[in-house]
This record gives C-alpha cells, sequence and structure tokens, in this order.
C-alpha cells in the first residue's frame, strides 16, 4: 500500500498558501467527500510538483467524485493517477470499482488481475479479487479469497462482510454471527475510513449498520427471531437511515399485528431518501397490503420515475394501471419489464412471478422467463391484465 497523505501535505505546507488544499487528503475524504474536489483541484492545477505527489492528489479527488457519484470524472482522476504511479494497486483497486459500477466488465477484470500481480497480499486487493470470483459465480474461489485477506488483515471490513455474507447463503449461521460480530467490533474510525460501504447506487453507507444488518438476516434465517429484530433495531438506532428502516420493515411485514409498524417505518425511509427507489417499491408493497391503491401506484411510479430500468417497479406499477382498468398502460409496463436486463434478482423473481400467473391462468406454456418480447407474449400479458383472476 502506498500512502503519500503525509507527502502531500508536507508539499503543500511548502509550497502554496491556500488553507483549503490541506484538505486534499483522504482522512477528509471520510468526513465531506465532495469536499476534496476543490483544494484537490487547486494543488494540480499547480506545475511543479512531483510526479507521486500529483497522483495522489488525482487518487484523492478521484475518491471524492467516486463517493459522490461521478464516476466518469473518478475513471479518469484514476487513469491519471496510475499513469504517474503505475506500482499503486491501491488506484486500481479504486477504478476498478468505477468499472464495475459502470458494467464495463472487462476493464474491470482487467484491472482486478494487475493489482493483485502488483501485490498479492495486500487485503484490499484479496477481497477485490474474491469479489471479481463472486460476480463471475465463482464463489467457492471468492470464499477462498475473502479468507486470505481477513488472515491478513482481521479487520479487513470489506473481506469480513463478504465472508458473512457468503457463509449465510451455506447456512453456516453461527460462522456468519462470528463474521459479523468482527466486524462490529472494528472501530468506528476503522469502519468509516476512505473505503466506507458503497452500496450498489453508489451511496456512502455507515458500516455500522450494513454489519448490524447482515447479523439481523442471519439471526432471521435462523429462526432466531428475538435477536433478529434486536439487530434490526439496533441498525436504525445508528442514524435511522432508510436501508435500515426498509430492512426492518420487511422484518415486521411478517407478523400481521406489526404490518402498521412497517408501514411507519417505511414511510420515514422514503421521507429520509426521497429517491430511495427500493424504499419506494417497498412502501408500494405496503401501502397495496392496505388496499390503498392510488397511495401504492404514487409510489410504484415514483420508483420507476427515479429508475425507469427497475423492473420489479415496472412490474407493480403494471399491477396498480390494472387495479385502475387501464390495461394499455398495464401492458406497456410489463412489455419494458420483459426488455430489461435480468440480472438483478428482485426483477427476475418479479418476472417469475408474472410468468407463473400467466401459465396458472392458462394464457402461457413455455418454461422460464423471456429473453424478448413476442406478438404471443404481448397477447398472453394483455389478456392477463384484463383477467381479475390472473
Amino acid at each position: 500500500m502506498h500512502c503519500r497523505n503525509a507527502l502531500v501535505v508536507a508539499w503543500i505546507l511548502g509550497a502554496m498558501s491556500s488553507a483549503s488544499a490541506v484538505e486534499c487528503t483522504m482522512e477528509q475524504v471520510a468526513i465531506d467527500s465532495a469536499s476534496v474536489i476543490t483544494p484537490c483541484s487547486e494543488l494540480l492545477a499547480a506545475h511543479n510538483m512531483p510526479d507521486r505527489d500529483r497522483a495522489q492528489a488525482y487518487f484523492v479527488r478521484g475518491r471524492g467524485y467516486h463517493r459522490t457519484q461521478r464516476l466518469n470524472e473518478a475513471g479518469e482522476d484514476y487513469r491519471a493517477a496510475f499513469a504517474l504511479d503505475p506500482k499503486n494497486e491501491e488506484i486500481l483497486v479504486s477504478w476498478s470499482n468505477v468499472d464495475l459500477r459502470l458494467r464495463r466488465m472487462d476493464d474491470y477484470k482487467r484491472r482486478v488481475k494487475q493489482a493483485y500481480a502488483l501485490n498479492p497480499t495486500n487485503p484490499r486487493v484479496l477481497r477485490a479479487v474474491g469479489a471479481l470470483l463472486f460476480n463471475f459465480g465463482e464463489q467457492d474461489k471468492a470464499f477462498e479469497f475473502y479468507s486470505k485477506a481477513i488472515e491478513v488483515d482481521p479487520t479487513e471490513n470489506f473481506a469480513l462482510y463478504y465472508r458473512a455474507r457468503e457463509y449465510r447463503f451455506k447456512r453456516k449461521f453461527a460462522e456468519a454471527i462470528a463474521d459479523a460480530n468482527a466486524l462490529l467490533a472494528v472501530s468506528q474510525a476503522g469502519l468509516n475510513d476512505a473505503r466506507s460501504f458503497l452500496d450498489a447506487d453508489g451511496i456512502v453507507r455507515d458500516f455500522r449498520v450494513i454489519a448490524l444488518l447482515e447479523r439481523a438476516y442471519s439471526y432471521q434465517d435462523s429462526g432466531r427471531l428475538d435477536l433478529a429484530e434486536e439487530n434490526y433495531d439496533a441498525a436504525v438506532d445508528v442514524g435511522r437511515s432508510a436501508p435500515a428502516l426498509a430492512a426492518r420493515a420487511h422484518f415486521l411485514g411478517f407478523y400481521v399485528q406489526r404490518k402498521d409498524d412497517a408501514l411507519r417505518d417505511l414511510t420515514e425511509a422514503v421521507h429520509k431518501e426521497p429517491r430511495n427507489y427500493k424504499a419506494l417499491y417497498a412502501l408500494g408493497i405496503s401501502l397495496a397490503g392496505f388496499k390503498r391503491f392510488e397511495e401504492a401506484f404514487a409510489a410504484f411510479d415514483a420508483a420507476v420515475t427515479v429508475r425507469p430500468d427497475y423492473t420489479a417497479g415496472l412490474i407493480m406499477r403494471a399491477r396498480m394501471h390494472r387495479q385502475f382498468g387501464r390495461t394499455d398502460a398495464a401492458v406497456r409496463d410489463l412489455k419494458t419489464a420483459v426488455s430489461m436486463d435480468q440480472s438483478e434478482l428482485d426483477g427476475l423473481r418479479e418476472l417469475n412471478g408474472l410468468m407463473n400467473a400467466l401459465r396458472h391462468a392458462g394464457y402461457w406454456s413455455e418454461p422460464g422467463v423471456p429473453s424478448r418480447q413476442t406478438r404471443d407474449l404481448d397477447d398472453a400479458m394483455r389478456a392477463c391484465m384484463i383477467d381479475p383472476q390472473c
């Protein structure tokens, strides 16, 4: 690992008078990611800066862009940083994550492999290799690399999280809970550094919440519901974030007598993050359960407005259109849903449900989920949207 912050700060203090430039550090990225962009840009405007220090300034600014969802700009800064410091595997790890989020899968794979070639003992590189293997369907090999990363650094937060999740998928709940416990034991400073958790949508999340939710899932899946609820409550208590509120609401929704509590959590989650499409979708499901269909439609519509390719939201909005007799609008949403990339689990689950409904009603006979829209499928979906029993 190449830590250049001290050198950058020393160079700034000796070469520049601007106080804001001192904030071009990874420590400042952890405090306020956007705040590093201007001071790093001021620093990079200088002409007599050593290459290694200029590389670090690009790296820090890239992290600022990365954590504020300006991915293309982050990628360009990582490119510039690595050109100046071509033995810094940490840049490649961050750069590969940008490639993954932009679905540049060949670049993603190449940069992770390059990082591993540069330093195969770096724990962050090891868990990046594990994540790469997981994303390409090699879960067992991925698990090995998470374990290698933890062996090198028992506090490597992402490796602990990924391995805990893998243990849970394997239904090895004691091991999953042990990794979640280890993750929670890491100090707040260690968890929430410049590599703190970015969710699937690139939003920075508190790693304590992620760890508590992962432990809650293991308790829930193993039938220890009292401990699951304690952990959901603890996750909510850490800032009452939208993901924690939505996760607790999902848990509470299994209990008829607590559906009102679930709805309150989801309403608060959407109030906190009005553009959180997953929370909006969950709110719509909850409202539909109360037969508050107009409000449910508004929630699903908002979810799809935020993310037009959200398959699950499109299918549920179609069902609400049907509720109000808007057959053409319902079919349009279903056709759009079928045309989307089916790599997302929620969307695939909803599509499977739709196709099962078509088969059960006798409008479709082929197995699986169709990969493209056809006239026969269009007719089947229209028939289903007209038939209240479908």
